[in-house]
């Protein structure tokens, strides 16, 4: 057990090394997280001579969504509805040389929504605290704390970094530092106009990934700053969340335009 945890996640992609060890985390973290049944006959490492080879485009009935699946995209996380503010997670990753055979590393039953449920993406307004329903790509990661193994491009948050959701700004939804200008910083998070300043808040973006709801091109009011991030104490404020674990390993394996389903 020492040995392994000594191995980095993103080690653990390259190396195909998860169907090992994923019954030692579920062991570690506790029912948040279910081992993937006869995970050690899947090829899902990054480094094999199989990786991508022989994928096509396809659709597939994944934790009750029917998802449609892009010839190179990697993992799909399916986020499914169980209450207001709950939901069950569950992570697929694709196993190399088959057409559209994916294994699921992880099922977070304890996950949490936004304290107002959710909405059709089309329908959200800001502020209301509610978590978009659809298909969305995932192209960047940022956190409090370093990298820990990340395949998307992540960003180390800096003590001026916000997420910017000042409707009067060209910057509305994107991470921008308040030196940089374009935004009112100063106004309260509460304030109708407020931007999130990512460093107050320790634990939840200690690790983050950007969920491109109303982006690149956002549609103002509509909301902005949903991300899957580490969980709290209850429910998020539009986000999806899931434990620390979990997080790290999404963040192992997700690659650039990989998707996030929410659905109920």
């Amino acid at each position: 057990m020492k040995t392994l945890l000594k191995i980095s996640l993103r080690q653990v992609a390259r190396r195909g090394l998860v169907a090992m060890i994923t019954g030692t985390l579920g062991l570690a973290v506790g029912a948040s997280v279910v081992a993937a049944p006869q995970a050690s006959a899947h090829d899902i490492s990054a480094s094999s001579s199989k990786y991508g080879k022989g994928w096509k485009a396809c659709t597939r009935n994944l934790n009750g969504a029917k998802t449609k699946i892009a010839k190179t995209q990697r993992t799909v996380l399916v986020v499914n509805q169980t209450s207001k503010t709950h939901a069950d997670t569950r992570f697929y990753v694709r196993i190399n040389g088959k057409a559209c055979s994916f294994v699921r590393l992880f099922r977070a039953t304890g996950s949490r929504l936004g304290y107002g449920g959710t909405v059709a993406g089309t329908k959200r307004k800001q502020g209301t605290g509610t978590t978009p329903l659809g298909t969305y790509t995932m192209t960047s990661a940022f956190g409090i704390k370093s990298d820990p193994g990340s395949w998307l491009p992540y960003h180390r948050v800096k003590s001026g970094d916000y997420w910017v959701e000042d409707n009067a700004s060209k910057y509305y939804n994107n991470l921008r530092n308040k030196s940089q200008g374009g935004f009112r910083y100063k106004l309260p998070v509460s304030n109708a106009n407020g931007s999130e300043r990512l460093a107050s808040y320790p634990g939840q973006y200690d690790y983050a990934i950007v969920i491109n709801y109303n982006r690149p091109s956002p549609v103002k009011h509509r909301g902005a700053g949903i991300f899957l991030h580490v969980k709290g104490d209850g429910a998020t404020a539009g986000c999806v969340s899931i434990s620390r674990t979990n997080m790290k390993m999404a963040l192992a394996y997700i690659r650039k335009g990989d998707k996030i389903v929410i659905h109920k």
